[in-house]
């Protein structure tokens, strides 16, 4: 009877594990006598996090039965995932990570976390509660196992330091910019969740989308790739027939970027056709007739 009560009273010492599976292996650690089963033999599914996987003396003497094993077992047997206390440390190695050459500050306010089993933890920027300078929530996760995540989260004052790129002028749209027409400018603050530009290489050359005053910063959703070519462009039309190839000019009817197709007029005949652009100056007529006869429209 005391064994009994004791045997209620105390928990299970349970094994460790560390994979989705409880294999063989890992119940012949536990129970010596069923050492013959395959290593690799999957007998259950592992437990959540903070809870056991009980196998009892009557589920042991059935694998080993199955196992063609002749023993007598008489106790049960626990296993569990090892856990402990995240590390605050290895949380903000995370959030950085996340944060790479944005000479972040990051200051973890709180952190009431359960005890978790060890594991790579992540912390992905689309976590973070973004743009407020009080502390705000970042949520991440702790991959562990093969394919398991364990949510977490913790409440954080996080600020980076780092160049944006501002227009030095003010801008218009449509204008195709230049370097010298933007500047560096220092920021130190809470993380937007805007994607600003960093470096002027990385908008010279592109499209603003929209008006931009002097000592605004510029965004990536503020910007388009140039057009490869231009309504009113002469482009160079290539017509290909059986084992014939035919070059002329055309003028673009409309705008347009490699690959797409476009209308192009035929300035002898006056007829518009549709061409798909192949690089900046030049398209090819769409299959489906002979040049000018891909008819969109008559000029007048």
């Amino acid at each position: 009877m005391l064994a009994i009560l004791l045997a209620i009273i105390q928990p299970l010492a349970c094994h460790f594990i560390k994979t989705d599976w409880i294999y063989g292996r890992d119940l012949a650690a536990a129970v010596p006598t069923l050492s013959a089963i395959a290593p690799d033999a999957q007998i259950g599914r592992s437990p959540l996090p903070g809870q056991q996987r009980v196998f009892r003396a009557g589920d042991l003497n059935r694998i080993a039965l199955t196992n063609h094993i002749s023993v007598e077992i008489v106790e049960d047997v626990c296993f569990a995932w090892e856990l402990a206390l995240p590390d605050r440390k290895q949380m903000q190695a995370a959030m950085a990570k996340s944060l790479a050459n944005r000479n972040p500050s990051i200051e973890i306010v709180d952190s009431i976390l359960p005890p978790t089993p060890a594991g790579e933890m992540v912390f992905p920027l689309s976590g973070l509660s973004m743009g407020s300078e009080q502390a705000s929530i970042w949520r991440g996760y702790i991959r562990y196992a093969e394919t398991r995540k364990l949510e977490v989260w913790t409440r954080v004052v996080v600020t980076v330091k780092e160049n944006h790129v501002v227009a030095a002028a003010d801008l218009r749209p449509g204008d195709s910019l230049r370097t010298e027409q933007l500047r560096l400018e220092n920021y130190r603050g809470p993380v937007r969740r805007e994607r600003y530009l960093i470096d002027p290489a990385q908008a010279a050359g592109m499209r603003l989308r929209c008006p931009l005053k002097a000592g605004a910063a510029l965004t990536e959703d503020m910007l388009e790739a140039p057009q490869d070519i231009n309504r009113g462009d002469l482009v160079n039309a290539i017509v290909q027939t059986g084992g014939a190839r035919i070059e002329v000019q055309g003028v673009a009817e409309s705008d347009g970027r490699k690959g797409q197709v476009i209308s192009v007029r035929n300035p002898r005949s006056g007829r518009s056709f549709h061409a798909r652009i192949e690089e900046k100056g030049t398209v090819v007529v769409v299959p489906g007739g002979q040049f000018g006869l891909v008819v969109e429209t008559k000029k007048s």
